[in-house]
């Protein structure tokens, strides 16, 4: 159960939390382990998330909101991957980013 709120005085939130960011960051070498979840992590983040692109469409806020959104998850998960394991990150470039 979640807690209601999150008090980062209160020792308790601060290892529940620590606990759940460790959990996560498993999750994140899970899928670093292998070359095919460092393929498949690297195409959701560049080329689905497109950090690396503008967002804007001319003459279209709609797509530009769209294209924002799915930036805005790319940069999340870059950001995750990058922390959680800076290693695999390497190797997920090296296989990736530089190899195109």
């Amino acid at each position: 159960m979640t807690e209601p709120f999150y008090d980062a005085n209160n020792p308790e939130h601060v290892r529940k939390a620590e606990l759940r960011q460790e959990d996560e960051n498993k999750d994140i070498e899970f899928i670093l382990s292998k070359d095919r979840g460092r393929r498949w992590l690297y195409n959701l983040i560049w080329r689905q998330g497109h950090i690396a692109l503008a967002s804007h469409v001319p003459g279209d806020v709609h797509s530009t909101a769209f294209n924002e959104g799915a930036r805005s998850l790319g940069v999340a998960l870059h950001e995750q991957v990058r922390t959680a394991s800076p290693k695999m990150y390497l190797q997920m470039l090296e296989e990736n980013h530089f190899n195109e």
